[in-house]
Formats: structure tokens, sequence, C-alpha cells
């Protein structure tokens, strides 16, 4: 890898079920340019900042953001993000850890925001705080 290259997606492949979203996708991205992507609906644009973002993990190949690989050495990148059509919940995290990744994000002070998050309890029933996002 580069060390201009901030985000580098390396034969990348995402499939669901039989569909072939993604196939075997090289792309850099450098520290300090604007990129954007374009493409038909349907094409993956989506599937492939998920990806990048960690909320989806390819079958295939690797993301690595800031030298770390997505999926393995963080799962979710630090300053990367992106406004999705709908947006939710972390799905491989428990309600009261989205709460808590919640809190972390938006900078709060680590005993605040758990403090903050153990009055989850008030918010959602016992149940729903180590229930995942379907």
């Amino acid at each position: 890898m580069e060390d201009n290259c901030e985000i580098f997606v390396e034969n990348v492949t995402k499939t669901f079920g039989d569909q072939e979203v993604l196939k075997t996708v090289c792309i850099k991205f450098e520290m300090g340019k604007i990129y954007g992507i374009v493409g038909r609906n349907g094409s993956g644009k989506t599937v492939l900042l998920k990806c990048i973002c960690g909320l989806l993990y390819p079958q295939a190949g690797t993301v690595t953001v800031g030298g770390k690989v997505v999926g393995k050495d963080v799962d979710y990148p630090e300053n990367v993000g992106f406004i999705i059509e709908t947006p939710g919940f972390l799905p491989r995290y428990s309600g009261l850890k989205n709460l808590k990744y919640l809190a972390s994000v938006r900078g709060k002070v680590k005993k605040d925001h758990e403090q903050k998050a153990g009055t989850a309890d008030f918010r959602l029933l016992q149940h729903h705080r180590e229930m995942y996002p379907q």
C-alpha cells in the first residue's frame, strides 16, 4: 500500500445469495482528494461504501483504512462514514453497545457515556439492551 493512500480496497468481492454485487473491486482513495462514485441503481455503490465503513464484510478481498484492515484490525474505522438511505443501528452490536459506541463517536467522556448507556434501562426493556438489530 502506498503511503498517501488512506483507503485501499483490494480485490473485494461481495455477493448476496447468487448475485455478485462487487467483483474483485480494486480502488484507492488518497488523502486530500475528493472522489465521486457513480453508477446505475443496483451497481454496488452503496455496498462498496458499506464495506469501507465496516457495515458489511466482503466475501473476498480486503478493505484497509488508515493502515487497519476492516473486520480484522478494526470493526468500524474512525473518521469514515456516510449517510445511507435508511440509517440504523450497527448490525453486529447489541442495543447497549450501539448506544455506547454512538456516545463515544460523539466525543463524550467514557464515564459519562457509560452512565448514559446505563440509563437505557429506563428507555429500553432490559431484554432489548442485549438484542441485535434485525
